[in-house]
This record gives structure tokens, C-alpha cells and sequence, in this order.
């Protein structure tokens, strides 16, 4: 696919409808609203914009050049000419290596223009993710404090039946405290959340996102094949646009050489004079070939090519280390997958046995079998247990949508 066609693909999902302000958000209708108004993705057909100025201006060495001028005289005599002059080059060897130059450059922005939307996508994505944690976060606080009035309620019956010390009351209510405070920073995290989403997709988002559980269920489940690891090479924009760099620095440093070969340019000029003198003809024509031979130039030529040279090689060594990073790329964001998925698989078997816990716990209290303390110990290693689950979901989820990163892969499945 040409970079020219995956940039106008990108680029279509503006066109395409996002929901209103007030409607539950989904990942897609994160990334398209992103692409749509966030500066990042504006600026990028600019960048390819300017590119095809360049061209423009280098293919310019190829075409004449037709100026109009016009001369009056005053003294010693009142007159006047006009003269319409062409100029064509003919052979310009210089022009040939600067226009592929401009080509594969505006090549390079077009794979970059591509890779900004990518990256711009991921970045929401993210943000879509996080927000989300950041919810689940503040449900498994307000069930804390919900389960700590619970057990404030159960503390004073028991109290004023005189089944348990006015102690168990007074624990009661320092853990309403500790839920309350975890309650407001729940809070307080969750409105950053949604004011970093909202500034990813350019307008405000309300609170109540739309699960990607289908993705979520992928995540848990994916795993590279060889086939898509090989061509990661062949879907990275990043690559791709480095390699056009290269290409087009390295035609930026055989300009020099060319400047050895002599320049051949041909003008033509019509020329009237409205007053003519003596013998002098009104209307006047001539063809004219210009030979222009630089034998030397003070060596600058040879400075020029070096110093091009130069940064062509280290632009070749930059991309071969973006090539070989690639695979490390993939093997170490497959490993952090792999790890995140262990990590919420244990954490969910935490959030079970400690669920079960409170509810042991609370039974054994009601019975007078348990300690108030043991009661507010196994809410708050609920909550724990919870907010582990949440943060090793939210990094599994974050993994999953590095390695489609590096496999070149966009953030959305599909």
C-alpha cells in the first residue's frame, strides 16, 4: 500500500460520524474523534504539504522559465522597449539527484503524516483504558465505605444490646473515615482522567464509556504468529518513512558529483522597441545557448559531498537500529502481555478469596464470633485486593496495545 493510500485511509475516519457530546463513549469513537480535531492529527497532512512544496519547486529546474519585461527611457530620448524572454534548461545534472531528493522526502512525510495519527490513536486509547481503571477504581472505594455504614449499623445494634464494646463502634467509624478519604481520591483521579481523554479527543467527554470487552477478551487471549512478527518490518510507518530519509539523503549527497558535468540551458527572447533608432529594427528576435562549465569551485563541492555523506550513513545506522529494534520490540511487549496476564489472573483469585473473606467475616461478627477489627481488616483487604485487580487489568490492557504497536498493527482491532 502507498504511503499516499494509507494516509487518505487514516484520514477517512474524520469523515465518518462521532457521537455527540452527551452519548456513552466507545473506544472507536475515541480514536475517530482524536483523528478528527486534535492538533496532531491537523498538523499532519501540513507536514506532507510542505513536502510536495519541495517537489514542486524542484521539479521547477526542469520546466522554462518565461519572464515579461518592459524599459523607458527619459533623456537623452523619450523611448521605450519590451522584451519576452524564455529560458530552458536543457541538461541540468544537478536538478535530477535534488528532485529525487524531494520525491523520496515527500515519501518520508507521507509514512510520518501516517505514524502520527498511529501514535495519536494509541495515545487515546490508552487514555480510554486508564479512565476506565480509574472508574472501577472509584466503584470498588464506594463498595468499601457502602460495606464499612454496613458494618457502623451492625457495630451500635450490637452496642446497644451491650453484645460488643462501644470500641467496635468507634473502629466502625474510623474506617467510614479511611473509605470516605479513598472515595474522594477515587474521585478527584477519575475527573483527571476524563479531563486528559476529553483533551486527547478534542471535545468534552462524560463520564460512562462503553466497555471494549470484546477487545479486553483478545487481549487475554492473543498471541503473535511468526507470520505477523516477520512482517512487522513491512507495516511499520516508522520504518518505512526512515528508509525513504536514507534514500533521500543519500541523492542529497550525490548532488555534488554532478556539479562536475557542465550545465546546457537555451534562451529565446522577443524584443520590440517602440521608437527605434537609425538602422535599428522595432521588432528584434534571438536564440541563445548557454554552456556552463564549473571546473572548479574552490573545493566546495567535494565539503558538500562529505559532509552529506555523513549524515546519510548515520541516517542508514538509525534505521537499521529501528529494524533491529523492531523484534525487540515485540518480544519484550509479547513478555509484558504474558506477565500482565499472570498477574490478573492471581489478582482476580485474590478478589474471590477476599470477597469471601468479608462475607466469613461479617457472618462470624453478626454471631459475635468476630472482632470488629477483623471485620474492618477484611473490607479494606477487599478493597486492596480490588484495586490490584483494577491496576493489573489496565496494565495487561496497555501491553496488549503495545504489541500491536510494534507489530504495526492500529490501535482497534480489525
Amino acid at each position: 500500500m502507498s504511503p499516499r493510500t494509507s494516509l487518505l485511509l487514516a484520514l477517512a475516519l474524520v469523515s465518518l460520524p462521532v457521537p455527540a457530546a452527551g452519548d456513552p463513549l466507545r473506544l472507536e469513537d475515541a480514536v475517530r474523534a482524536a483523528i478528527a480535531a486534535n492538533e496532531r492529527s491537523l498538523k499532519a497532512p501540513l507536514r506532507v504539504e510542505a513536502a510536495e512544496g519541495s517537489l514542486d519547486r524542484a521539479r521547477a529546474s526542469f520546466l522554462p522559465n518565461l519572464v515579461l519585461g518592459a524599459q523607458a527611457s527619459v533623456l537623452p530620448k523619450t523611448g521605450a522597449t519590451s522584451a519576452l524572454t524564455l529560458t530552458q534548461s536543457i541538461v541540468n545534472p544537478s536538478a535530477f539527484p535534488l528532485y529525487q531528493q524531494a520525491k523520496h522526502n515527500l515519501y518520508a512525510e507521507k509514512w510520518g503524516a501516517q505514524q502520527d495519527l498511529r501514535l495519536l490513536g494509541f495515545d487515546t486509547a490508552k487514555a480510554f483504558f486508564g479512565t476506565m481503571a480509574t472508574e472501577r477504581v472509584l466503584e470498588a472505594a464506594q463498595r468499601r465505605l457502602a460495606t464499612a455504614k454496613s458494618n457502623l449499623e451492625y457495630a451500635e445494634a450490637r452496642a446497644s444490646a451491650q453484645l460488643a464494646s462501644t470500641n467496635d463502634v468507634t473502629r466502625a467509624q474510623v474506617a467510614i473515615a479511611a473509605a470516605q478519604t479513598s472515595v474522594a481520591q477515587a474521585t478527584g483521579n477519575v475527573e483527571r482522567a476524563y479531563i486528559t481523554l476529553s483533551f486527547l479527543v478534542g471535545r468534552p467527554v462524560m463520564p460512562g464509556l462503553v466497555s471494549p470487552d470484546t477487545m479486553i477478551k483478545t487481549a487475554i487471549a492473543y498471541e503473535p504468529t511468526d507470520l505477523e512478527i516477520k512482517a512487522a518490518l513491512d507495516r511499520r510507518f516508522d520504518v518505512k518513512s526512515a528508509h525513504e530519509r536514507v534514500i533521500a539523503l543519500h541523492a542529497f549527497a550525490d548532488e555534488p558529483l554532478y556539479r562536475f558535468a557542465p550545465s546546457l540551458s537555451a534562451t529565446g527572447a522577443l524584443r520590440y522597441d517602440f521608437d527605434p533608432i537609425g538602422a535599428n529594427k522595432a521588432f528584434d528576435q534571438t536564440l541563445t545557448f548557454n554552456l556552463t562549465w564549473n571546473l572548479f569551485d574552490g573545493g566546495s563541492r567535494y565539503g558538500d559531498r562529505k559532509s552529506r555523506l555523513a549524515q546519510a550513513k548515520s541516517a542508514e545506522l538509525d534505521e537499521s537500529l529501528l529494524r533491529r529494534a523492531v523484534e525487540a520490540d515485540v518480544k519484550t511487549a509479547f513478555a509484558s502481555l504474558k506477565a500482565a496476564r499472570k498477574s490478573l489472573s492471581f489478582a482476580e483469585d485474590a478478589v474471590i478469596a477476599a470477597q469471601k473473606n468479608v462475607d466469613e467475616t461479617a457472618i462470624l461478627y453478626k454471631q459475635g464470633l468476630a472482632k470488629a477489627i477483623e471485620l474492618t481488616d477484611a473490607n479494606l483487604n477487599r478493597f486492596d485486593a480490588e484495586i490490584t485487580r483494577e491496576s493489573a487489568k489496565v496494565i495487561m490492557e496497555q501491553a496488549y496495545l503495545d504489541l500491536r504497536l510494534a507489530l504495526g498493527f492500529g490501535p482497534l482491532d480489525g
